[in-house]
């Protein structure tokens, strides 16, 4: 018996963290100079509702006392575990962790452990862990964690937002782009390459942009169709579900998952996000 551990980078739905007994770890969230676990003090939704409010949430990444806690509880049982971390790029999390371990493995030198950068995020992340979770059910720790290993740089996401004005507001636009952007509907499509943002091109129009984030998932149209992929949306269910149906005209993949984007993204990219995740390789 072994346990996998990730954290609300990943965006799973709720039954999924059930239904693979996974254990999540919170990253913080900031409004109004207070403070909140996500997913426990506060949901994704309300983060959302407080953006449209005119906020500008803050996240922080999950405290070394959280994450020793937990790898303490699984250590003291015996009890293997691997973390599948939120991308090392995107967060201080992975790190913090992996000095987490190190000091527990000095302190329970005969344990075993192992802690993962995913090099991954949000939606892709959750098709990471899930893929992960489905694998280790029929396979022992060692081939988990080898087969974890051999899964980073194969998914492909992709995303767009409704509006520059989040972006600008956590400063990752100048605020002149994101009023040009917005009054031309110019919009960004944007990926995670090596675990960074990384963007592809800029699309006019709401619908042109869906169309191009179809055509580059038609790209790997024999794995989508043999496979899974997740479609996550910023507080939208009725664009995930226009945006499902486009992908569904041109690919049919084994299983879909719609899921909200939790607020490790959403307070950066604001109500409206879109993303999609699948395996490219």
């Amino acid at each position: 018996m072994f346990k996998l551990i990730t954290d609300t980078g990943a965006d799973l739905t709720h039954d999924q963290i059930i239904e693979y007994g996974l254990e999540i770890l919170p990253l913080g969230v900031i409004i109004d100079n207070e403070e909140f676990l996500d997913g426990e003090t506060i949901q994704a939704k309300d983060v959302y509702d407080a953006m449209r409010q005119g906020k500008t949430p803050k996240t922080f990444q999950i405290e070394a006392s959280r994450i020793e806690h937990c790898f303490r509880q699984h250590l003291e049982a015996e009890i293997p575990f691997l973390y599948l971390a939120f991308s090392g790029e995107l967060s201080g999390t992975y790190q913090t962790a992996v000095m987490v371990g190190e000091m527990l493995k000095e302190e329970y030198p005969d344990s075993t452990f192992e802690i993962l950068d995913t090099r991954t995020a949000s939606v892709g992340q959750a098709l990471f862990v899930k893929t992960v979770a489905e694998y280790g059910q029929d396979h022992t720790y060692e081939e988990t964690v080898a087969y974890a290993a051999s899964l980073v740089g194969k998914i492909r996401h992709l995303f767009t937002v409704e509006s520059l004005e989040y972006l600008m507001r956590g400063g990752r636009v100048s605020k002149a782009s994101a009023f040009i952007g917005d009054l031309l509907t110019i919009l960004p499509l944007l990926t995670v390459e090596d675990g960074k943002l990384v963007p592809i091109e800029k699309v006019r129009g709401h619908k042109k942009v869906m169309r191009r984030m179809v055509e580059w998932t038609m790209e790997s149209k024999p794995l989508v169709e043999n496979g899974h992929l997740f479609i996550g949306h910023g507080d939208d269910l009725e664009k995930a579900e226009q945006f499902e149906k486009m992908v569904r005209e041109h690919v049919q993949p084994k299983h879909i998952t719609k899921t909200l984007v939790g607020s490790a993204i959403g307070a950066h990219t604001g109500p409206g996000l879109l993303v999609i995740a699948y395996f490219e390789a």
